[in-house]
Order: structure tokens, then C-alpha cells, then sequence
């Protein structure tokens, strides 16, 4: 389904490279993909999990909600989420394949990592030439691969937020297929397909993506063949993921619908410019390219102007400061075009900007990509020693925190000694297969200790973000099956980025009286509160 039934017509061939025969396409991009393709994804492999060096806490939200799906849990019914069940499928995946070990959240990243990347090479290699091909399947790995949050620096080693960069490199395949320059290479399947994954991964991706379709689309997107494809695509992905819902949409929807109030509290509408256009390194290339393709000007402006403000939107939306990574996509459509338009009229000076354009546009987010990814490997191979804290579960996998100027109570030597605290605390008080819901940002406790999950609790506690005041799970479905309740306390005057203890609080307000009327407290600590059932 990744591609037409409909074979496209021949693509037009740029200037022979010497040694290549005229009129047959060089083969040394399809190689150079492949290459980098079994060398990005062997090295991910390697690497699996690097140290945890931003956003420590954040690793939990991908180990528990995917040891949950493993445990047979259902996302939007036996938990609340206000993701879909995607991202936890693709790390319940890794988790299977790693003997449920940490390293696991870098199996599945290669996994989708390699999967996307072939999809989106075999969807440009029809649209635009075996180069730019070659680019943006290299690209499309690099975005999905490297072990950092966009807009945080390559060195600051984290897992968190990653659907992020499955989101971007989904909308990079509509792009493609919606905006690619061969003439009637048809199209529908992917875009469809895309969309169907981002609605189930982070619907924000999906809303983003209906006018990106209908502004890159153009008047094709209204042929008759090329709607069905759409719809069919769509169709198929949310048949399959609804079967495994057990067709509980209702429940998926009212998660979302929470979300969206809680998120529309902390929402700054305002900056959606700012973070679109504000960033100049990342605008004006693109803009500047737009305006130098020639030929439909006013198109490929409109689609430049689209990207830069739906990536700006996705900013406002996502905890992600900056880097706009749908730029590279449109970028290689653009000089694409260009190289199409004028491949017989010799302007070599026009060329040379619009290579210069193209590669400002890639090469900033692909270099970090790269260097994170090389900087992870050495990591691995020579590890620092020095004030690293190792976090071990019951099956002998550790997480390793090194000191981090960016954390104090959610990542680093504090977080594991916070984490520990609690660990100890169940130990001493709970037997080996009582599971634990936590008011807390994310939850360590039965992943670490290999205990069966309660139904119940939130995939992230995030006040204002996930739920609010006016949507939020009832208390007993919040309460699920759990007989143990741990509630993080945080140290006074240490709020991580002023915002840790406010999620705390918001969340515990509001199921407070669901602990007082359902619960007693068994224990209390430095940084815990444990809570017990009564009977």
C-alpha cells in the first residue's frame, strides 16, 4: 500500500554524472540510501539506550504505558491517555525484543526508524529525482534515529518526546506524495496511510496534516482516484488499530477530549507566529527558496508558507522550543523543482543558491542528528565513570543518570535517589505482586520491580496538559484496581523548570478525595506517601 498500483511515468533525468550512461538512472543513490540505512539502524541498535541526560523522569512514560500494552492493558481503556496507542505498540515492540530491557526504547526506534525512512525513500523516488531520493530517506532516518528532543541540543541524551519525531517524519511522507514534482506520479495511499498513524499516534500531527494535504495538493487531491486512495489508506490503518481498541472509540475520544481542555489552559495561541517565522535561520532559506524555484511561484510559496506556520503550531503545542523539521522535506521538493525547470537552461548561478538554500534548510537539524547519534555510540564504547548513578531493575538492566546541569529532582543522581526511596518504601511495605498508581509525572515503580500493572492512573501526569479541573477520569476509573497509591512529594524550593510541583499539586487536588474515602495512609517519607486500600 506504500505505493500507487499505478505506475508513473518516466521522471525526467538530470545531467548524466561522468561514468554513467545517458539515459539510465545512476545507481549510486539507491546504494548510498541502503548503506546508511543498515549503518544508522545497526548503530541505533548498538547504542540502544544512551545515558539519560534531559528529562529523565520522561523515560518512564514510554517503559510503563509499553510494559502495560504488554500486560495486555488497552490505552483510553484501562488507562487514560492523551496519546493514541501507537507510540506504546512500536516501544511494546522493542520491549519484546529486548527481554523487556531498557534498551528495548532503541530496538523500536531502529525498527520504525527503518521502516519509515525505506517508505518515505520509496514514495520521493517516484516523485522526485534518485538524488533527492537518496536525501530524504537519509533524512527521514536521521530525524527518526537520533536520541535527542528536537530543540535541546544533540548532546543532551533523552528519549523524551519522541513521538514528536515520528510525527515529523509522517508529515514529511504527505508532503512528498502531496507536493512531489513528477507530473501525474498519482498518489493517495501514503497520504491516507500517514494520516490514519498520526490520528493514533498525536492527533495534533493529524490535524496539522488536513491543510498541509489540501494546500500541497492542490486540485489533485480532488480526482476521483486519488480521494479513494486517500480515504482507503485512512481507512485501513484505523481499522486494523480500532480492532485492537476492541472499537472503543468513544473512549479514545473522550481522552482527547480531555487532553484538549487541559492542554487549551496552557495553550499561547500568540506565539504560533513567533515560533513559525521568529526563527530566521530556519524561515527566511525556505521562503528564499520558494521565491527562486520559479515556474508555479505562487504554489510553491503558499506550501512554504503553510509549513513554516503549521510547524509553528506544532510548537505551540509540543514542549519543543525551537527546530522546525518539516522545513527539510519541503526544502528537497523545492530544489527539486527548480533542477526539473531548468536542467536544460545552463543557470548556473541560479543553481548555486538554490543548492546553498536547500542545504541551510537540511543540513543544520541533519548534522545534529548525525553528531548525536556518533556522540551516543562513543558513549557507549568508552563510558564516562564519573558521577554516573545507575537505576537497576529486578531483571539486571540499569538506566543510567549522569549529573546534568538541567535536572534536580526529575532526572539525574536526585532522581534516582527519589526513585530508590520509593523502591525501598514498596518493598518494606508491599508484597511482590502488588502494583502501585502513582500522582506523580510518570511511574518507575512496576517496571523496575517487575510487578503486574493496576488498571487505572494517567499514561503522563501533567496538570493543565493531559486533564484539568473540568475533564478528567472519574475517581473510580482513575482508582482502577490499584491497592497502592505512592504520591511524590517535592523537596521545598525545587521545582525542575517551575512547573514539576504545580502537575503534583493539580492532580492531587483533584483525587485527594478519592484517597481520603478510599484509602488510608501505610507509610510516609522523604519524597513518598503511601497510600493502601482499605478493605
Amino acid at each position: 500500500m506504500l505505493l500507487d498500483s499505478q505506475a508513473a511515468p518516466a521522471v525526467p533525468a538530470l545531467p548524466s554524472p561522468a561514468g554513467v550512461e545517458p539515459g539510465k538512472p545512476a545507481v549510486w543513490p539507491a546504494r548510498l540510501f541502503i548503506g546508511a540505512l543498515f549503518a544508522i539502524c545497526g548503530i541505533t541498535v548498538f547504542i540502544g539506550l544512551p545515558p539519560v541526560v534531559m528529562f529523565g523522569h520522561d523515560i518512564f512514560f514510554f517503559l510503563d504505558n509499553s510494559y502495560r500494552v504488554l500486560q495486555g492493558q488497552i490505552p483510553h481503556r484501562d488507562f487514560q491517555s492523551a496519546w493514541g496507542p501507537l507510540i506504546y505498540l512500536i516501544d511494546a515492540v522493542g520491549l519484546k525484543l529486548s527481554a523487556l530491557r531498557p534498551e528495548g526504547l532503541g530496538y523500536a526506534t531502529a525498527l520504525f526508524g527503518a521502516l519509515v525512512s525505506i517508505w518515505a525513500y520509496l514514495v520521493a523516488r517516484r516523485r522526485v529525482s534518485p538524488v533527492a531520493a537518496c536525501v530524504i530517506g537519509i533524512y527521514t532516518l536521521l530525524l527518526i534515529a537520533a536520541p535527542f528532543s528536537l530543540g535541546y541540543g544533540p548532546l543532551n541524551f533523552s528519549h523524551a518526546m519522541i513521538y514528536n519525531r515520528y510525527g515529523f517524519a509522517l508529515l514529511g511522507i504527505i508532503v512528498l506524495e502531496c507536493a512531489g514534482t513528477s507530473p501525474g506520479a498519482g498518489g493517495g495511499w501514503s497520504t491516507g496511510i500517514a494520516v490514519g498513524l498520526l490520528v493514533f499516534l498525536k492527533v495534533t500531527y493529524a490535524v496539522v496534516a488536513i491543510p498541509l494535504i489540501l494546500i500541497a495538493g492542490g486540485t489533485n487531491l480532488f480526482r476521483k482516484r486519488r480521494l479513494l486512495a486517500l480515504c482507503g489508506g485512512g481507512a485501513v490503518v484505523a481499522i486494523l488499530v480500532l480492532l485492537y481498541l476492541r472499537f472503543d472509540l468513544a473512549g479514545m475520544a473522550g481522552d482527547l477530549a480531555m487532553a484538549a481542555s487541559g492542554r487549551s489552559r496552557s495553550w499561547r495561541p500568540r506565539e504560533i507566529f513567533l515560533l513559525g517565522f521568529g526563527h530566521l535561520a530556519e524561515s527566511v532559506p525556505l521562503l528564499l527558496l520558494a521565491l527562486a524555484v520559479g515556474g508555479s511561484r505562487l504554489r510553491w510559496c503558499a506550501i512554504a508558507v503553510a509549513t513554516l506556520a503549521l510547524g509553528g503550531f506544532l510548537l505551540s503545542t509540543n514542549h519543543q522550543p525551537s527546530t522546525l523539521a518539516l522545513n527539510g522535506f519541503v526544502a528537497v521538493v523545492l530544489a527539486d523543482a527548480f533542477f526539473r525547470q531548468h536542467q536544460a537552461a545552463g543557470k548556473s548561478a541560479e543553481a548555486v543558491v538554490v543548492v546553498f538554500l536547500a542545504f541551510a534548510c537540511l543540513a543544520p537539524l541533519g548534522l545534529q542528528n548525525g553528531l548525536s547519534i556518533f556522540a551516543a555510540a562513543r558513549e557507549k564504547l568508552q563510558p564516562s565513570t564519573g558521577g554516573l548513578v545507575r537505576l537497576a531493575s529486578v531483571r539486571g538492566a540499569s538506566l543510567v543518570f549522569p549529573p546534568s546541569p538541567f535536572e534536580t529532582e526529575t532526572g539525574g543522581p536526585e532522581y534516582v535517589r527519589v526513585i530508590n526511596d520509593g523502591l525501598a518504601l514498596l518493598r518494606r511495605r508491599t508484597g511482590p505482586r502488588d502494583g502501585v498508581l502513582t500522582i506523580d509525572m510518570m511511574n518507575p515503580f512496576n517496571y523496575l520491580l517487575d510487578r503486574p500493572s493496576p488498571t487505572g492512573g494517567l499514561a503522563a501526569g501533567a496538570y493543565n496538559y493531559v486533564i484539568s479541573d473540568a475533564a478528567h477520569p472519574s475517581g473510580e476509573r482513575w482508582a482502577g484496581t490499584a491497592r497502592f497509591v505512592l504520591v511524590r512529594k517535592y523537596s521545598p524550593g525545587v521545582e525542575d523548570y517551575g512547573i514539576e510541583s504545580y502537575h503534583i499539586d493539580g492532580i492531587r487536588r483533584i483525587y485527594q478525595p478519592v484517597l481520603d474515602q478510599r484509602f488510608q495512609v501505610l507509610e510516609e517519607t522523604a519524597h513518598w506517601i503511601l497510600y493502601r486500600r482499605q478493605l
